[in-house]
C-alpha cells in the first residue's frame, strides 16, 4: 500500500479533523498495529479516507469494503484511489474471504459474511449494528461505538444537521412551517428535530418510550405513540415529509400500506436498515431508501465524525490490552474525556446529549 498516495489525496480535504491528526502521530511512532489484519466496512467516502490514513500509518493490513445498503453507492474517486495506490478493496460482500484479527464494523455486516473470521475482536458503529453484536456468540471483545455519549456527536449533531443541510439541497430549500413528521426520538430523532427547529418547521415526534414523548412534549413538539394509529395517519397525510430515524426494519411497512400515505407526503429514510420495509418501493422513498445524508458530498460534516472515528481505530488498541471479554460499550477513556475536549475545541454546549 502506497500510504503516500492516499497521504497526498487526504491533504486535499477541506475540513477540520485533529483528533484523527492527532491518532496519526502518534501511531506513526508506536505502529500498534503492526502485521494486523483488519477488515474495514462503513461506508466508503472522502472522510472514510481520513479515518482509513491512520491505520496504514499504524502498520495494519486493510482490507476496505463498502456498506451494503439499497441505493448507497461507494464515492467512486475513493475507490479508484484505494486501487491505484494498491490496497486491498472488496466492495462486494460475497467475495470477503479469510481471518481478521479485527473487525472494524457498520451495521453488524461482517458476522454475515460467510467466509470470513475475526480472531482478536470487533468494534462496531451504528445503533441498528449494536443489537447484532450484542447478542454474538463469541468470547472475543466487542465494543460498541454507539453504547457511549461520544456517539451523540454525529447522531444528534452531525447527523441532524446533514439530514437538513440534504432535504434542503434535494428537496425543497425553503423549510420554514412546513411539517415533519419524525420516527424515533433517540439520537439521530433528536438531532433532526434540533435541526428542523432551526428551519422554523413544525413537528411531530413519534416515539414507543414515554419519556422520550414527555421530552419531545417539554420541547415545544407534537408527541404520538404509533399506537396512536389515526391521529397518527392524519399528521403524516398533513405533512411536508415523514422521516424515521428508529433503527427499526419494516416500522413504517408493519403500519401502514403505501396507499394509506398521500403521494404528496415525502419519505426520508435517515436509518441505517430500510424503515419503510419491502412494501414500499425504493422509488417511493427519496433517495431509494439510502439515509438521505448519503447523496451529499459529506455525509456527514467532518468535524462531528472525526472523535468517533478515532475512537473506533483506538479501540484496536484496546483489545490488544486484553482483559474484555464479549460485549461492552466504549472505553471510559475514549467517551466523556473526548466529548469534553472536542466541546472546548468548538466551543459547542453539549449539554443536551445527557438525555
Amino acid at each position: 500500500m502506497d500510504i503516500e498516495k492516499l497521504q497526498r489525496f487526504n491533504a486535499s480535504y477541506e475540513g477540520d479533523y485533529p483528533f484523527l491528526q492527532s491518532l496519526a502521530a502518534t501511531w506513526s511512532e508506536t505502529r500498534p498495529l503492526q502485521g494486523m489484519r483488519v477488515l474495514h466496512n462503513i461506508p466508503l467516502t472522502h472522510e472514510t479516507m481520513l479515518k482509513l490514513e491512520p491505520l496504514y500509518i499504524a502498520g495494519a493490513d486493510v482490507t476496505v469494503t463498502h456498506l451494503d445498503l439499497p441505493g448507497l453507492q461507494p464515492k467512486q474517486e475513493c475507490v479508484d484511489l484505494l486501487v491505484e495506490a494498491g490496497a486491498d478493496v472488496q466492495i462486494d460482500h460475497g467475495l470477503v474471504a479469510g481471518a481478521y484479527d479485527f473487525a472494524l464494523d457498520c451495521c453488524a455486516q461482517i458476522p454475515l459474511m460467510d467466509n470470513v473470521s475475526i480472531t482478536r475482536g470487533y468494534v462496531e458503529l451504528t445503533q441498528s449494528g449494536t443489537p447484532v453484536y450484542s447478542k454474538l456468540e463469541t468470547d472475543l471483545p466487542v465494543f460498541s461505538i454507539d453504547h457511549s455519549k461520544l456517539k451523540c456527536l454525529e447522531g444528534m449533531f452531525g447527523t441532524g444537521e446533514a439530514c437538513v443541510r440534504a432535504i434542503k439541497q434535494f428537496v425543497e430549500p425553503s423549510l420554514k412551517e412546513r411539517k415533519f413528521v419524525v420516527f424515533g426520538y433517540g439520537k439521530v430523532g433528536r438531532g433532526i428535530t434540533r435541526y428542523l427547529s432551526r428551519e422554523d418547521a413544525r413537528i411531530t415526534v413519534v416515539d414507543s418510550d414515554e419519556t422520550c414523548l414527555e421530552q419531545a412534549s417539554e420541547a415545544g413538539f407534537a408527541a404520538l405513540t404509533k399506537s396512536d394509529r389515526q391521529p397518527l395517519l392524519d399528521a403524516i397525510n398533513d405533512s411536508f415529509a415523514l422521516i424515521t430515524a428508529t433503527g427499526h426494519p419494516d416500522l413504517i411497512g408493519e403500519l401502514f400500506l403505501p396507499s394509506d400515505i398521500s403521494e404528496d407526503v415525502h419519505l426520508i429514510n435517515m436509518g441505517a436498515d430500510d424503515e419503510f420495509g419491502d412494501a414500499f418501493p425504493a422509488s417511493r422513498v427519496v433517495a431509494n431508501k439510502a439515509p438521505l445524508n448519503f447523496k451529499l458530498d459529506s455525509p456527514t460534516t467532518m468535524y462531528f465524525i472525526d472523535p468517533i472515528f478515532m475512537a473506533h481505530n483506538r479501540c484496536c488498541e484496546y483489545i490488544l490490552k486484553g482483559g474484555v471479554h464479549g460485549f461492552s460499550a466504549l472505553p471510559k477513556a475514549l467517551d466523556l474525556p473526548v466529548v469534553d475536549a472536542w466541546s472546548r475545541r468548538y466551543d459547542i454546549d453539549v449539554s443536551d446529549i445527557f438525555y
